[in-house]
């Protein structure tokens, strides 16, 4: 069931504010917005409570797990490459990687050409964590879609690929400007 805070809050968060997209979208109702927001939202709590066990059986703060995605998404890093992209200092980051480390989430590798640098690499334990996380829910979610006739099947790949490539474009947009306004 859907909980009426998200309804309040995605309408708040989504459909009330005015946003600049990078392209021109095509005239949507409100109604019509709410009813495809209400869709995923229906989708998302139905996985509400394996999403709450898996964080509260995990040992991570919101920190430590932004750390290990930033790991997952960018691959091996250094410590000064990391603070940039979860913007804090190096020295902020230090505790944090202690932690994750003594977790056994992450390892260092020094360097083998420069030794003041020190390598920071996810372990098979942060992998095993993504894949579970990931995972979560996915023979529901295969067995739900699996109750679909192939035709909608279809058409649910196509539009979801479809809503994922300009979510995609939006972010790359971004990407670009902050480059550009950094740069500038």
């Amino acid at each position: 069931m859907i909980d009426v805070s998200q309804v309040i809050w995605y309408d708040r968060a989504y459909l009330l504010r005015p946003r600049r997209l990078p392209e021109r979208p095509l005239p949507i109702d409100k109604q019509e917005l709410r009813s495809i927001i209400m869709a995923f939202v229906r989708q998302r709590a139905a996985f509400s409570d394996e999403t709450a066990d898996f964080f509260m059986d995990v040992d991570l703060t919101m920190a430590q797990l932004r750390a290990l995605v930033m790991l997952r998404r960018w691959g091996r890093q250094s410590g000064r490459e990391l603070a940039g992209r979860l913007h804090v200092t190096p020295g902020t980051l230090v505790p944090l990687v202690d932690r994750l480390e003594e977790q056994g989430y992450i390892r260092r590798v020094p360097d083998v050409v420069d030794r003041r640098t020190t390598w920071l690499e996810l372990t098979p334990k942060a992998e095993r964590l993504f894949q579970r996380l990931w995972g979560m829910g996915a023979a529901r979610l295969a067995g739900a879609i699996g109750k679909l006739i192939p035709r909608d099947r279809t058409e649910l790949v196509r539009l979801l690929n479809q809503v994922a490539a300009h979510l995609e474009a939006r972010g790359s947009d971004q990407a670009e400007r902050g480059a550009s306004s950094q740069t500038a």
